[in-house]
């Protein structure tokens, strides 16, 4: 669990959502998003069957586990719906980070804001080709909605903007990197050196009420 509580602990940062609540193996994120809600963290797949109760539409369950599938599966066992992706959570020792040289006739822009680095490719109209962002927790850097414009694709800036926020994040002190990968964003990660830590799965229930007291279900009452 504390490879997940160091991921979240600065991705909710760069959500701006408040400190999750931890129930022993639990992790209780208030997003308050149109059909998301709440979402529990966990990776303790034995606890699959305890939580399904409280697993909605808008509530989701994400378990971190070595084995996605089989994790899926059980998921739905318990009556619940995983989502057809699962995503990756990754890894990296920043100064291991390459950080490759912005491409003519691209400008990178760096600004920092409290705990979180962002960093953007320009264009020379001033138009933004690649964006990132981190936060700052300690000695980590969790890694954040790192896009390339669609017209700018195949050029290396993902990697550019993925080094200048490694460069930023060491600059303050950290020396370990996370993020959570989609399918489609593994391969670039892997590439820069990444490693994958776990699989994450995530899935929601039914249009149905809680059945039983969300606190209630996650102190083991």
């Amino acid at each position: 669990m504390e490879t997940v509580r160091r991921w979240i602990a600065g991705w909710r940062l760069c959500r701006g959502l408040d400190q999750p609540i931890e129930y022993d193996d639990v992790l209780l994120a208030q997003l308050n998003l149109p059909g998301r809600e709440r979402e529990l963290f966990t990776d303790n797949a034995a606890l699959i069957d305890r939580l399904a109760p409280v697993v909605t539409e808008t509530t989701w369950l994400t378990v971190t586990t070595p084995y996605g599938d089989a994790v899926a599966e059980r998921l739905v066992t318990a009556g619940l719906q995983p989502f057809a992706e699962q995503k990756v959570l990754m890894s990296i020792a920043l100064r291991d980070h390459p950080r490759p040289a912005t491409p003519t006739p691209y400008r990178l822009a760096l600004r920092s804001e409290g705990p979180l680095e962002y960093a953007q490719l320009l264009t020379t109209d001033g138009s933004v080709a690649a964006h990132g962002m981190a936060a700052v927790v300690g000695g980590d850097a969790v890694m954040h909605d790192i896009a390339t414009d669609p017209d700018h694709r195949r050029r290396g800036l993902g990697s550019v903007i993925m080094g200048a926020l490694a460069g930023q994040a060491a600059e303050r002190g950290a020396t370990a990197g996370f993020l959570m990968a989609t399918e489609v964003g593994v391969h670039l990660y892997r590439s820069l050196g990444w490693l994958p830590e776990a699989t994450m799965v995530t899935a929601s229930g039914s249009a149905r009420a809680v059945r039983g007291d969300l606190g209630a279900v996650l102190a083991g009452r």
